[in-house]
């Protein structure tokens, strides 16, 4: 039986839960797959293997250019090629090796693609690892590269934190092909206070570390993200650049982590690419990427790994956020209030502080120092969401170096004074005319509305001397009047004050993605399985047919072994020219003449 054959009953006998994990491992495309014989040619073929290979650490390589030579016994397999259970499972769930009577061993089509290595121009996978050439690092230049990480770890944290609370704000909107448009990613740079080319990889660390989900075409907080808000900026920290640690292949964070006291640079290159000797079609690329998002998340500075971050590397998550903790400025409890209606931190502020301070003014600014800035939208805002004129002066008072400044006790009485005196409501059910209500006591103020021209697509109409009506709801008259700067409160049908959040943009129905997309693999697994049960499989005769076209396709020479009447069996070579109506024809070169064999007689085919 060839290779593809024999494959393809292990295939057809295997788990559907494990041959989901070949499917996704392999990555193998769908097209053109109609059965397991197809599915086993695919994973057999070169580029398919060469793909499969260049994944793989010189470890795993090593095992298999062994098991390519000679079959090892499965009870000694892990101990004879150094490997644990985890590596010897990997290669079995990529499908590299099998395992029969005698023992495990390469596909022949494994070995003979490791062989074409050096055409390709590819290493040795079974070279000496490289004596390390980094220097060692100075103390000197120890402290200058932890004071360089502390700072980029401080402004991924708060960069972080800022993306977080526009995402509260307003969603951010993706394009089809789920990546952050142009406007969305100057919008985040400027909520967030970092540049452009920033964005993506602070948003992709987010993402990873479970604070941000994607909804539909959406970037949203996730539900979690609060917790995260609450902690320091070293615990912050931690959780990104664990993150990144996540995304290290098996066996290279223990590495690192023992490098630490080294350089990095070219001396580490060289060792990732001992590693991973087929890496170099996409090993440059992600190094790159990785040890750039390492620097821009302050685990490293340069070529040097900062102290947190060897820490962290080490798997010692405490010590890293204290040392981190430690290179940073302590937060503060305290802030300077001043005349321009502005406020400003003296170092970060306590998250705590920092996340009531934001319900009722706008940050303005974020850094080692914070400024925050107070309008008569912020002050309404927090009004709106349960604060009073006196617990917000009070909160203000305690957290202020120079007490109250008059200006801003002023915008808060004032602002409380004024806020409501519009309330939007929802009008009773029945009345299509009248969908929401405005009321209010001062007759002036509703009579401007009223006559607003601002407001004419909320269609206002007079209802008795108190309110006027609309055909909008509740939440659109809201924060229409909201936007024009009415003093406007929006109530339940009980007349209580309720927060309303801004409706966001949705994307058009033809963007919309289906509700749950079909996983291609789980797909084609079904496909196969309908296919199996159609094929009749108990004479075998399909899979001889199914090698027979390979070997027409590739018009390769087999070993045809017929069954003849008296029960020996007899062997032909054969070159195959078709497979029609059940029977083989085939030509045979040593007696060059046309051989007709029914495919019920054939016991075995071998591909030489």
């Amino acid at each position: 039986m060839t290779s593809t054959a024999r494959l393809a009953s292990l295939l057809r006998a295997s788990e559907d839960t494990d041959l989901l994990v070949t499917l996704e491992r392999r990555g193998v495309a769908p097209a053109g797959i109609r059965d397991f014989f197809d599915l086993a040619e695919t994973l057999l073929r070169d580029d398919s293997l060469q793909s499969c290979l260049e994944r793989l650490d010189c470890r795993a390589l090593a095992a298999l250019a062994l098991l390519g030579e000679q079959r090892i016994s499965a009870s000694t397999v892990n101990e004879t090629l150094g490997l644990d259970d985890s590596e010897v499972s990997l290669l079995r769930e990529l499908q590299l090796v099998h395992e029969d009577s005698e023992g495990v061993s390469a596909w022949p089509e494994v070995a003979e693609q490791l062989a074409r290595w050096p055409e390709l121009g590819l290493p040795d996978p079974t070279a000496d690892e490289p004596e390390p050439s980094n220097g060692p690092v100075s103390e000197s230049e120890r402290n200058s590269a932890d004071r360089l990480a502390a700072e980029h770890a401080f402004t991924a944290a708060t960069a972080t934190a800022e993306l977080l609370f526009e995402l509260e704000r307003e969603p951010v909107r993706l394009l089809s092909r789920g990546a952050i448009g142009a406007p969305e990613k100057a919008r985040l740079a400027a909520a967030m206070s970092v540049e452009e080319s920033a964005i993506d990889t602070l948003v992709d660390a987010a993402e990873r570390a479970g604070l941000v989900t994607r909804e539909g075409h959406r970037f949203v907080a996730s539900a979690g993200h609060g917790e995260w808000l609450g902690c320091s900026a070293a615990e912050r920290w931690a959780v990104l650049a664990e993150s990144w640690a996540s995304r290290l292949p098996a066996g290279i964070r223990p590495v690192l982590a023992e490098r630490s006291e080294t350089l990095w640079g070219p001396g580490l290159r060289e060792w990732l690419q001992w590693k991973y000797p087929g890496g170099r079609t996409w090993l440059t690329e992600r190094v790159t990427e990785g040890l750039a998002e390492a620097e821009r998340l302050g685990i490293i500075a340069g070529d040097i790994v900062s102290t947190p971050g060897a820490a962290l590397l080490g798997r010692n998550r405490d010590q890293a956020i204290t040392l981190l903790a430690g290179a940073l400025p302590p937060a503060v409890d305290r802030l300077y209030l001043q005349h321009d209606l502005s406020a400003v931190a003296p170092g970060p502020l306590e998250a705590a502080i920092d996340a009531r301070l934001r319900t009722m003014a706008i940050a303005d600014g974020r850094a080692i120092a914070s400024r925050y800035r107070f309008t008569q939208a912020s002050i309404g805002r927090a009004i709106a969401g349960g604060e009073t004129s006196e617990t917000i002066l009070a909160f203000l008072g305690d957290i202020s170096l120079s007490g109250v400044p008059q200006p801003l006790d002023y915008l808060v009485t004032e602002t409380a004074g004024r806020h409501g005196l519009l309330r939007v409501g929802p009008a009773p059910a029945g009345n299509p005319d009248a969908v929401s209500y405005v009321r209010s006591d001062d007759a002036a103020l509703l009579d401007t509305v009223l006559v607003d021209r601002a407001l004419a697509a909320l269609d206002f109409r007079p209802a008795d001397s108190d309110r006027i009506v609309s055909r909008r709801d509740r939440s659109q008259v809201y924060w229409m009047l909201h936007d024009a700067r009415y003093p406007v409160a929006a109530e339940d049908s009980h007349g209580r004050i309720v927060e309303l959040s801004r409706p966001t943009a949705r994307a058009s129905t033809a963007s919309e993605p289906p509700a749950k997309a079909a996983n291609p693999h789980r797909t084609l697994l079904e496909k196969l399985r309908i296919a199996d049960a159609a094929t009749p499989n108990d004479s075998g005769q399909a899979w001889f047919a199914r090698e027979l076209d390979a070997a027409i396709r590739s018009k390769s020479t087999v070993t045809v072994s017929v069954r003849m009447p008296n029960g020996q069996v007899v062997d032909y070579r054969l070159e195959p020219a078709s497979v029609v109506g059940g029977r083989l024809r085939a030509r045979d070169p040593q007696s060059e003449i046309e051989r007709t064999l029914p495919l019920s007689s054939i016991a075995a085919v071998t591909t030489e």
